[in-house]
């Protein structure tokens, strides 16, 4: 029975797989092509607008076509055109590379290309670039240098990191502030929180990326999403369509990046491209995100050389690293505010 079961699956799972859906058909699928990586671009959503956001994803190592999986994401592809991609060693790269190419900077250089890439094949339209988590670093590494920020009419920067050493030790203090609450609570894993205690007792200073124990205390704690149950029974993942009908594949659930890759991304302070950077700006956060606290958008706004008049911080109630996911409604609403003041 156990064998019938999974032929069965396997069948079901080759018969959708043929079934097109909007992962397969709808907007323009390309791939960018630099220093030996082969890096998948879709463009989707309004055509004719005549503004085109570019995304940055997170990670490093996670996917660009997951953001069209956020109901906050679909909001903006009504009104428009968006860029999603994937960079070097993430999601459904390919090509041959080598290690050397697994850097900050060449990441940069990746984006530089994929910007050139985009205002060649949709000149004409007014273009903002939107950070996600390791992508607000990303993208103010970016627009930071060369005078890079000129081609763009702005910046989200959304739940983004800035500077390894700080946001470790913001973590910390997010973390270790919670726990004692944790501790009263009527029959209290007593013994798992101690432990966090006493681990950070014995690491306290640990790698902002490199270190993964902090990222498992923030998920305990509810500062990765506020309330994932409600996010998955209002906007569930569609996990079977993602592996077997749409581009995604196994790609997903992989990631590229061993915790020593990461060690390099410990290393990160952009704090000086923000000095660069003078195009509008919208930092916008989870105020319960506890991947990277809220307190770094306060310290990207003090940081920023955009004009106060024309910079702003937005933090979402009831919300972790996700307001795409999490706070879509507010998520669609500030940003097209912004948009629509500065296009």
């Amino acid at each position: 029975m156990r064998l019938k079961g999974i032929i069965l699956l396997f069948i079901a799972a080759i018969f959708s797989s043929c079934e097109k859906t909007e992962w397969l058909q709808d907007g323009e699928f390309f791939h960018l092509s630099h220093k030996g990586a082969k890096m998948p671009v879709w463009v989707q959503g309004n055509f004719e607008s005549d503004v085109i956001i570019i995304t940055v994803h997170g990670g490093p190592g996670d996917s660009g076509m997951e953001q069209h999986i956020a109901t906050g994401f679909k909001y903006l592809e009504q009104d428009y055109l968006m860029v999603y991609w994937d960079q070097r060693w993430s999601g459904m790269t390919q090509g041959h590379y080598d290690a050397s190419t697994m850097n900050p900077d060449q990441f940069i250089e990746d984006t530089d290309v994929l910007v050139q890439l985009i205002q060649s094949k949709y000149p004409g339209k007014s273009l903002f670039m939107i950070g996600h988590s390791w992508g607000g670093a990303l993208s103010a590494g970016y627009l930071g240098r060369n005078n890079n920020y000129s081609n763009f009419k702005g910046w989200i920067d959304l739940n983004g990191s800035i500077y390894g050493d700080l946001e470790s030790q913001l973590m910390k203090n997010w973390i270790l502030e919670r726990v004692p609450a944790e501790l009263e609570k009527p029959n209290a894993d007593v013994e798992f929180w101690q432990f966090i205690i006493d681990w950070y007792d014995e690491n306290p200073n640990p790698g902002n990326y490199s270190d993964p124990e902090p990222y498992w205390y923030v998920s305990a704690l509810g500062g990765d999403a506020f309330d994932w149950e409600k996010i998955q029974a209002e906007n569930p993942t569609p996990y079977t369509e993602l592996i077997f009908r749409s581009m995604f594949a196994m790609s997903f659930y992989s990631d590229s990046f061993s915790m020593e890759d990461m060690k390099a991304w410990d290393r990160i302070n952009y704090t000086p491209e923000l000095a660069n950077i003078t195009i509008p700006a919208l930092m916008l956060w989870g105020a319960d995100d506890g991947v990277v606290p809220a307190e770094v958008a306060d310290y990207v706004y003090e940081h920023l050389a955009t004009d106060v008049s024309e910079k702003n911080v937005v933090k979402l109630q009831e919300c972790g690293h996700g307001p795409q996911h999490e706070q879509p409604d507010l998520f669609y609403t500030e940003i097209k505010s912004f948009i629509n003041s500065n296009k």
